[in-house]
């Protein structure tokens, strides 16, 4: 049990639906037994919303579902709605028994240009936020739509990498990303957790300090080679879905998972299995 509520992050790499034919039944599978509430039938922990976002070229495309109040909306249909080499996701997660109280908003994903980014974790101090506001270059201080803490984490972020010259080129290095990320998270001056997830499209990374990130893999006769939408053929699985959780589930807590550990980590979308740090 992930107590009253919890937010889960995920992240699926080399996400095509029309690819290999184990796509949908495998990522199925895979949440029914790893993302708490999807499968109500297991416990009393229920799917509230969710925000989902891709980058897919030049655009960012983000569909949120803050409050869901049935199950008529699979959330699988939003995680694979565009041909993207990255999707992104923040989920919320309730109690069944908190029916009656309001429930706390999905974390929303934060966009800017070809960015996507989302965060969970310790609350930033009042003082602390406007410092890091403050702190903001003017084009993307005038970007704030929903002053969150995650989307200030977010635009610290993009300045940080501003800094550092990678915004300003088409596809930053993703050692710059790396290092834009974890300048980012030393100044948010408290203490973990805080998980923050980024991509521009072609790479994916994420400070993972708290909480249980898993990493799934579909098994390697899920299905025949297949050419994607990019031209080139693939052989096997080339598929990395990565499920953060503020615990392990207690039911399910591997499921075919390999453990990630905590840390500063970038993933090419083109080769999603190679973790780099």
């Amino acid at each position: 049990m992930l107590g009253d509520v919890a937010a889960v992050l995920l992240a699926l790499l080399d996400a095509h639906p029309d690819g290999a034919a184990w796509a949908r039944p495998w990522l199925t599978q895979t949440l029914r037994a790893n993302l708490p509430g999807y499968d109500d039938a297991l416990g009393d922990l229920t799917l509230r919303g969710w925000s989902v976002g891709a980058a897919w070229g030049n655009e960012t495309l983000v569909q949120s579902r803050p409050i869901v109040r049935n199950r008529d909306v699979d959330p699988i249909d939003d995680l694979l709605r565009t041909p993207a080499s990255c999707v992104v996701a923040a989920f919320s997660v309730h109690s069944a028994a908190r029916e009656g109280l309001v429930a706390t908003p999905t974390p929303a994903l934060s966009r800017y240009r070809r960015w996507l980014g989302v965060r969970v974790g310790t609350p930033l101090p009042a003082n602390r936020a406007s410092g890091l506001r403050q702190a903001l270059p003017g084009f993307l201080e005038r970007h704030q739509v929903d002053r969150s803490d995650g989307e200030l984490v977010f635009l610290s972020f993009l300045a940080k990498l501003h800094d550092m010259g990678g915004l300003r080129k088409t596809y930053s290095p993703p050692e710059i990303i790396r290092q834009a990320l974890q300048a980012a998270v030393d100044e948010l001056g408290v203490e973990p957790p805080h998980n923050v997830m980024v991509s521009d499209g072609r790479t994916f990374a994420m400070a993972h300090h708290g909480g249980a990130l898993l990493s799934f893999e579909p098994a390697p006769d899920a299905g025949p080679a297949r050419f994607r939408v990019t031209g080139s053929a693939t052989s096997g699985p080339r598929t990395n879905l990565l499920l953060h959780t503020p615990q392990a589930p207690v039911q399910a807590p591997m499921q075919g998972g390999e453990r990630v550990g905590e840390g500063v980590l970038s993933i090419d979308v083109r080769t999603p299995r190679a973790i780099e740090r």
